[in-house]
């Protein structure tokens, strides 16, 4: 999936249990490497953008039932919706695991 330009995004530090600590370089993509996973039983479809270890969620529940049988052209658009005008501050948030629910 092309982007309309080149987005630079900063890992996060890694800390080791030694204390060691290994800052990583910046990665500079001009195209995003995405894996879109859909799982019809959970009502969840997201995508996972190499290199970030974690997805990003494109519809669940009620919107996942409205978008229906979607195509290329749709999971494509959503992305850069979710991306909106900050990319690299979204893709970088892909590094750290989502925070858990809310139990009200």
């Amino acid at each position: 999936m092309n982007l309309s330009q080149p987005v630079t995004i900063q890992p996060p530090t890694i800390t080791r249990s030694t204390g060691e600590v290994r800052v990583q370089k910046p990665i500079t993509l001009s195209e995003l490497d995405i894996t879109l996973i859909d799982n019809n039983k959970r009502k969840r479809c997201e995508v996972r953008i190499r290199p970030c270890p974690y997805s990003l969620l494109l519809w669940t529940n009620n919107d996942y039932d409205a978008i229906g049988d979607y195509t290329q052209a749709q999971v494509e658009a959503k992305v850069l919706e979710l991306l909106g005008s900050e990319p690299a501050k979204v893709l970088e948030g892909l590094f750290l695991p989502p925070a858990p629910p809310v139990i009200k």
